[in-house]
């Protein structure tokens, strides 16, 4: 792991840039991916465990998108956002002190809608059917 460097800065989201379907897309305000693997203890017949076996891996992604990105997305999808095929979406990370990062997600809309309320930036968030993340490609 490594120390902390006194002074320095550190990873943050005004060093995102989002790319969907390759288009630099500014109507994202949120996006969260992860895999997890099944796993599990395997038993003997005393009921003690004895080893561990890995199963299928998950992916997950959930998007939060500006109203007029949905309508953007909406439009090229002929109206209905599940009729879109499976895109990438990559995710790059970078400031002029770290490491770059680019992760690519690929996912497709399930569902569509609106969310409604009292703010003045309109938002929906999307949970996406995710086919895939490549991390630090």
């Amino acid at each position: 792991m490594p120390g902390v460097n006194k002074n320095g800065k550190a990873y943050d989201s005004g060093d995102v840039e989002i790319v969907i379907d390759g288009i630099l897309e500014h109507g994202i305000s949120k996006i969260t991916y992860g895999s997890k693997q099944d796993h599990q203890i395997n038993h003997s017949l005393n009921n003690e465990g004895h080893s561990w076996s890995r199963g299928k891996n998950n992916h997950s992604c959930s998007l939060t998108m500006d109203l007029a990105a949905v309508r953007f997305w909406e439009k090229r999808a002929g109206g209905v956002l599940p009729n879109l095929k499976p895109f990438d979406i990559n995710v790059t990370i970078v400031n002029e002190f770290n490491e770059v990062i680019n992760d690519t997600v690929t996912v497709k809309f399930t569902d569509q809608g609106r969310e409604i309320g009292g703010e003045m930036n309109l938002q929906k968030e999307f949970e996406m059917l995710c086919l895939g993340i490549k991390y630090g490609s």
